[in-house]
Parts: C-alpha cells; structure tokens; sequence
C-alpha cells in the first residue's frame, strides 16, 4: 500500500522486481511451467498474471474507477496459486484485492475477495488440494482488502483535515482582513469628523478675517475673528484628543479638559457655533425622552448633525439651517434627525468658495455608515427650499452602554426648541 505514496518512477521499479521475483517463484515450484499437462496451464496463467501486472504497473491510480487489469489479476491469479500451490502467485491476487480497496468502497472490493477466492477453490477441486488451504488464503484476502479500506478511508480523512485546515486559515484570513478594513473605516470616519468640521469652521474665520482686513474694518471685529479662529483651534485639538482616546480603547481615563459631554449640550454646541461663526440663522430643537441620546445612539446623533453643518458650510455658506431632533418616548420609537438648510435673503445661497472643493465625498459616506452601524437609516437629497439630511435610528435598548457620552450634571430636559 506504500507503493501508492511513492513516486510513480520509483514505484513501477518496485512492481518490476516484485514481478520476477512471483514469477521465479512459480517457475521453480514443484508444478511448474512446461508444454503439456497442468504445466500448460500454470505457463498460461503466469503469462496472462504477467500481462495484467504489467498493464497494472504502467497505468496510473485511478481513484473510484476499476479496470480491467485488476479483475484479471484477481481470477488469474487465483486459479494460478490453485494449480501451482506453495509458490508467490498469492501475490497477484492481494495485489488485485488491495488496488481495489485503495480505490472503492469495501463492499466492492470484497467482489474481488470472492472473485480470487472462487478461482483458487475451483483450482482447489479440479486439483484435488487442501480445502484448509482455501479456508486460510479467503480470509488472508478478506483481511487485505479490510486494511486496504481503512488506509484509503485514513487518507480522506487526512485529505479533509488538510482542507479544513486550509479553509479555516483561509475564512481567519478574511476575518482578519474584514476587521482591519473595519478599523480603517472606523478611525476615517473620526478623522474626517473631526478635522473636517475644525478646518471648516477654522477656513471660515480666516477668509472673514482676511474679508473684514481688506474692507479695512476697525482693530475690534478683527480680534473677535482671530479670537473666534484661535477657539475653533482649541475646540479641534480637544475634538482630537478626544477622538484619539477613543480609537485607542485602552481603558485610560480621558484628560480632565477632553472629558465627553452630553449630546444634547454638543448638539446645541455646534449649533450655536454655527450660528456665531456664519452669522446665519440657527434653529434647534429638541424633544422626546431623557436618556434616548445616550450611548452609541447620541454619539451617532451628535456626529451626523457636526457633519452636516459642515458640508453647509462648505457648499451653502451663509444658509439659514434647522435641527430638529426627535428622541421619542414610546417603546421601539424611532430616533430622528432632521438638519434643513434654505436660502436667505434674495433666495440664492451665496456661491460656495475655495472650501467647498476639499471634500472628496467620505462626510456622506461616513454619515451613512455610521447609521448601518446601528441599524438604522440616512438619506440626504433636495429638500422643500435647500438640502435635507435626514437620519433614523431604532430606539436604543435598555442598558445600552453609555461609551463615553454621558450626560454632565446639570444639564436640561430634552424638551425646549432653542431658536
């Protein structure tokens, strides 16, 4: 059964060695080959064992298939060890039984059990030889054909371990790679939250700046715009901090001046931002349980609602914009987002500037990503007078962890609309 794990060069030597060896065997037995008689017939068998061996030696292993050679091997073979007893002929006969057995299921190698073992009992009757000899050479070929069984079924099964193996390294791989692309979307989207809505606030006030510096306004509204500039910095470099610490998950409490704050007071935060550093009218509003922004949930809110604002920023400065925030009351009550943007005074938005080019389209992907996320939805389109975005989440479930966003003492009911 080795032979069918060497090379095939290397195998047919062996098979042609084992070969003159059977046949000087059976040529030097007491009954051996001659020209007449019971000698005829075991030179014929030898010959037509010979000729089966060899056909066996050259063709390849053919998995689940049985040829011709190997019934030949086996019926030959058997009658061959009946006529010329005491001699290696058995050898043809296992060696039927066992390439069968390497090859099928052993219900049909025992067709070649039974197909040796009559050969060798009708040779045994017409010869007069032991039945006892008979009775030993069946079981001899039941047990070969047994082993060779269970070494074809030991191979599938290391063949399926290596496969399994295989394709357990392959799905980890997968995984791997899931989860890393995972992470970079992750920290892209705080990234981009955070820097994009400091620089554009940031842009802002320096163009006013650079604005108010040509028209030759007085030293006052200057400093209150370099001021405001030098704020947003401060506000961004916390924003970053705070982002920072959250990508590391580490477990380190967060600095005394980074330390997270409610969502409602960082929505209405960046609406009143808005609203100072565009000199456009905000509106906010506010409504439903107390609790229902907390979590993952509020984190999601408060993100949406930052981008936004900045990409009216970037493509409709000056708009008159509207928050309105639904965190319901009942059970299984969706939570909703709504930020419009309109036109004001002679109903055209004035014409976006340099900031509006360095987009690049991730704030809409992220925002709708950040949704999947949560089970929930985003659509951003053309609304009644301006542009809408609007976002549901499902209602956040009971116990859900507060991830770094819980509310600060003191901070009011979710039930005022701040103008």
């Amino acid at each position: 059964m080795l032979f069918y794990r060497l090379d095939h060069r290397l195998a047919s030597v062996i098979r042609s060695v084992g070969l003159v060896l059977i046949d000087f065997s059976v040529l030097t037995n007491r009954h051996h080959a001659a020209t007449s008689g019971r000698g005829l017939v075991v030179a014929v068998l030898l010959g037509v064992c010979n000729i089966a061996w060899v056909a066996w030696t050259i063709w390849p292993v053919r998995e689940g298939r049985i040829t011709l050679d190997l019934y030949v091997l086996a019926v030959a073979g058997g009658a061959l060890l009946g006529a010329a007893p005491n001699s290696a002929a058995s050898a043809f006969v296992f060696v039927a039984v066992v390439a069968a057995g390497l090859r099928v299921e052993l219900e049909h190698t025992l067709v070649f059990v039974a197909v040796g073992a009559l050969a060798l009992g009708v040779a045994t009757l017409i010869y007069n030889n032991s039945a006892l000899g008979l009775l030993a050479y069946t079981l001899g070929f039941a047990a070969a054909a047994l082993a060779a069984s269970n070494s074809r079924q030991s191979s599938q099964r290391a063949e399926q371990a290596e496969l399994l193996v295989a394709q357990t390294q392959r799905s980890q791989e997968e995984h791997i790679r899931a989860a890393r692309l995972e992470e970079s979307a992750r920290i892209a989207r705080e990234i981009h939250d955070v820097l994009a809505h400091a620089l554009a606030g940031l842009t802002i006030q320096l163009e006013a700046t650079s604005a108010l510096l040509e028209q030759g306004a007085d030293r006052e509204a200057i400093l209150a715009r370099v001021q405001r500039a030098h704020a947003l910095a401060r506000e961004g470099l916390q924003e970053t901090r705070r982002a920072v610490g959250a990508l590391r998950e580490d477990g380190t409490p967060a600095p005394p001046a980074v330390e997270a704050v409610s969502a409602r007071a960082a929505i209405e935060a960046l609406v009143e931002e808005y609203r100072v550093g565009t000199d456009a009218p905000a509106e906010l509003t506010i409504d439903g349980g107390p609790g229902r922004l907390a979590g993952p949930t509020g984190q999601t809110v408060q993100r949406i609602v930052q981008e936004a604002l900045t990409n009216v920023r970037k493509h409709a400065p000056g708009a008159a914009v509207s928050v309105a925030v639904h965190a319901g009351e009942l059970p299984g009550e969706d939570v909703v987002l709504r930020v419009d943007d309109r036109p004001v005074g002679n109903g055209h938005s004035p014409r976006p500037r340099s900031l509006a080019a360095s987009g690049g389209g991730y704030g809409l992907r992220g925002m709708r990503e950040r949704a999947h996320l949560l089970g929930g939805t985003l659509d951003a389109g053309a609304g009644p007078d301006g542009w809408r975005v609007e976002l549901r989440l499902p209602a956040p479930s009971a116990g859900t962890p507060q991830a770094g966003t819980a509310p600060q003492a003191g901070t009011a009911p979710l039930d005022e609309a701040t103008p």
